[in-house]
């Protein structure tokens, strides 16, 4: 597809919304030749030679990084960093894709060797002038789509943060994943679309300059108009959370936004706005963790327990964060009013009929967790404060989930099938939910949870942090949104609920069932930090300590790779 270039000066943001449809063409367009940095930015900085911007070492600014920047300590304090000596120190190991061993990693940034540039060091350009990415290596495109373009955002936006302070660091995972996968392309005239490597959970007020940077730099956004470029933000409220997200939302109007949360329209009775979008956004799962995971009954080493527990909850019930209390006879069942709302106040409603039930077990907390989920039926699935994650941490343990709060589609939903896994429940019918699951046969339950032991590939980033189920990857969360974004080029406003009828691929990937396509032998290192669990790994454990937050280059399943080029790739 040829661009349509179109410019657009840095102005006011809401402007922007109004008019960008309007604005006449010009002749900038998208970096087509090498342009010179200025010099001695390398001795301080990296060259991006498709734009002639030098991205700074912290401790410089200035167009050739010579400047010393007025205060250090400010800086690394807003990039979220401790201390000054964390923000600046050596860190071998600790940034994106380890610099690809073409850098020297300081507090996540890449200094790149010259020549080399990009955050992490994968870019250069061929004797022709043209970009090229991880030169020398063997790197292949991946032979079919999605064909992703990854804007190269300054430093300040991505890389000069510290990734200890995210509690999800997903964008840059989901980043390094797309490299390795071979679906980055660096030509964005062929670009299925368009990714801006941020969370923009974390962004707050930098979010409207990270657009506009987008915009004013690159002509893709103007040309489309925003479509077809994916934002993630990892937020309990998705694309909606806070001011400063909310302010964008006309803008991005038409872009594809990567969230964990679904509410399709305003809740009815909490002030959650509705966010998510059927058919252009895509709910993704939450990277939940928690220890022990490898003790699920899906891991083939781990021999079954009968499930004697009906329904199973255990976690905070009221929006005071206090225990509720003991005699449910009355409400309401929280010591005080604080955030009735909490989670729609659905979990209250669950303790509050259930909580008594012969075959439930609904606490505040528990001792034997994982052995609760993994010997129960069923188990709730609720939101909080916003999205929620059991549903996906009960789904890797074999428990059906049971999702409560209404108008939220559940990770992807509804491209997946989740009423072949799941059972929701409305809310006007918790005090009856005791009868809807009574009337679940055996047989009915046998097919969910062998519906549910597929479906929990699909729920969990194994590619990115390392087997559970003893499976390659195949089917897990990062191939499950590039199979979406590719059922959406060949079938475009199809809606998702009809990509199984419409795609026998996606069906059969769905359902874990690509048996037709056999993969290359792919050994999938297992996720784990479990001292004295290790015989019960499918494979040995990732050994990825040393790489922190930033996992292992490329992904778990490049362990043990040469380089991030060579990482396989199970359908290829």
């Amino acid at each position: 597809m040829a661009w349509r270039a179109r410019c657009l000066g840095v102005g006011r943001a809401l402007a922007f919304a109004l008019v960008v449809l309007l604005l006449e063409p010009c002749t900038s367009g998208a970096p087509t030749a090498a342009k010179p940095c200025a010099p001695g930015c390398t001795e301080r900085g990296v060259c991006n030679p498709e734009l002639g911007r030098c991205d700074c070492h912290r401790n410089f600014t200035g167009d050739s990084c010579s400047e010393p920047i007025k205060s250090l300590s400010r800086s690394c304090k807003h990039h979220g960093f401790p201390s000054v000596e964390d923000c600046v120190q050596l860190t071998p190991y600790r940034c994106l894709n380890n610099c690809n061993e073409r850098g020297t990693c300081y507090g996540g940034w890449c200094h790149c060797q010259e020549g080399y540039y990009g955050a992490d060091c994968s870019l250069s350009l061929d004797s022709q002038g043209r970009p090229e990415q991880l030169a020398g290596m063997g790197f292949k495109p991946a032979p079919e789509g999605p064909r992703i373009y990854i804007y190269e955002l300054p430093a300040r936006f991505t890389t000069h943060k510290d990734l200890n302070k995210f509690d999800r660091p997903l964008f840059a995972h989901i980043w390094k994943r797309i490299v390795s996968s071979g679906h980055r392309t660096l030509d964005p005239d062929e670009a299925d679309y368009f990714y801006i490597p941020v969370d923009f959970r974390y962004m707050f007020s930098e979010a409207m300059l990270v657009l506009q940077y987008v915009w004013t730099t690159w002509p893709h956004w103007n040309a489309t108009g925003g479509a077809r470029h994916l934002l993630l933000s990892t937020s309990d409220l998705g694309g909606c959370e806070g001011k400063q997200l909310m302010r964008i939302r006309n803008i991005t109007a038409q872009s594809i936004w990567v969230t964990p949360w679904g509410l399709t329209r305003k809740h009815p009775r909490v002030w959650w706005p509705g966010c998510h979008r059927p058919g252009l956004d895509i709910v993704i799962p939450i990277p939940a963790q928690t220890n022990q995971m490898l003790m699920t009954p899906l891991n083939p080493k781990i021999k079954p327990q009968e499930r004697n527990i009906t329904f199973y909850f255990a976690g905070k019930i009221c929006g005071d964060n206090k225990d509720p209390r003991e005699d449910t006879s009355a409400w309401p069942i929280c010591q005080t009013p604080t955030n009735p709302l909490y989670s729609a106040g659905q979990r209250q409603q669950v303790y509050f009929h259930h909580s008594k039930r012969p075959g439930y077990k609904i606490v505040p907390r528990s001792r034997s967790y994982v052995q609760d989920m993994s010997t129960s039926k069923f188990c709730l699935a609720p939101t909080g404060g916003g999205h929620g994650k059991r549903q996906v941490l009960v789904a890797r343990f074999g428990c059906i989930p049971v999702p409560i709060t209404d108008f939220v589609l559940q990770p992807f939903e509804p491209e997946l099938d989740w009423e072949a896994f799941s059972v929701t429940v409305k809310e006007a019918d918790v005090p009856q939910m005791h009868e809807t699951l009574a009337a679940i046969d055996d047989d009915r339950l046998k097919k969910m949870q062998k519906a549910l032991a597929c479906a929990s590939k699909h729920l969990w980033w194994s590619s990115l942090w390392g087997g559970i189920f003893g499976d390659d990857g195949r089917y897990d969360a990062f191939a499950t949104l590039m199979e979406i974004l590719r059922v959406r080029l060949r079938h475009p406003g199809a809606p998702p609920e009809k990509y199984r009828q419409l795609d026998e691929r996606f069906r059969k990937f769905a359902d874990c069932e690509l048996d037709d396509e056999p993969p290359r032998n792919v050994t999938l290192c297992s996720y784990g930090y479990d001292r004295g669990l290790e015989s019960y790994a499918p494979t040995p454990y990732c050994q990825w300590n040393r790489y922190g937050k930033y996992g292992i280059p490329g992904g778990a399943i490049c362990e043990g790779a040469k380089n991030i080029a060579e990482c396989p790739r199970p359908w290829q």
